[in-house]
């Protein structure tokens, strides 16, 4: 597991799976924590290392934690990073399950539609942007995946874009 810190609240983690370099996002807000497109490392010293110290931020916090999907089709490790954290899950779309109240979005950060079923979501505190898969790097520039909507996000000025998945521009 390879960890970057961005900024002050604003932590990027990565963890390689099957050929793919999968990344996420920490950001705070406030008294909560969010956790963007959420990726475990797998069982050893990195998970164990990565638990406490989400514990000791949310014990520092003092809030509440939320788990945020980019796209309800692929959750990742949601379920048990929401486990591990006590978290609230969002994601984009209807509620996992019927009986399931609809769980509003936290406050200051805002999802962008950007299509097929995806959002991209937009903390103006930290003026970073985590795209999901909706914005890749390709030789070397940040470039739109095939079929969305990048407009949108290009009017943000973002300060930092943090995809989940692949490398960040320098």
């Amino acid at each position: 597991m390879e960890v970057t810190r961005i900024g002050e609240g604003l932590w990027r983690w990565s963890v390689p799976r099957d050929g793919v370099e999968l990344a996420s996002a920490y950001l705070e807000h406030g008294d909560a924590m969010l956790l963007v497109d959420p990726v475990l490392p797998p069982p050893g010293d990195d998970l164990a290392r990565f638990e406490r110290a989400i514990t000791r931020d949310l014990a520092r916090l003092g809030g509440r934690a939320w788990v945020l999907l980019t796209r309800a089709d692929d959750p990742r490790d949601a379920e048990a990073t929401a486990a591990m954290t006590g978290a609230s899950r969002w994601q984009p779309g209807e509620p996992r399950e019927p009986a399931e109240p609809s769980q509003p979005i936290p406050p200051g950060i805002e999802a962008i539609s950007v299509g097929a079923g995806q959002v991209a979501l937009w903390s103006p505190v930290h003026r970073a942007l985590m795209p999901g898969r909706a914005l890749e790097v390709r030789d070397g520039a940040l470039q739109a995946a095939p079929g969305v909507d990048a407009a949108p996000l290009l009017v943000l000025g973002a300060e930092v874009v943090i995809p989940s998945a692949g490398p960040m521009l320098p």
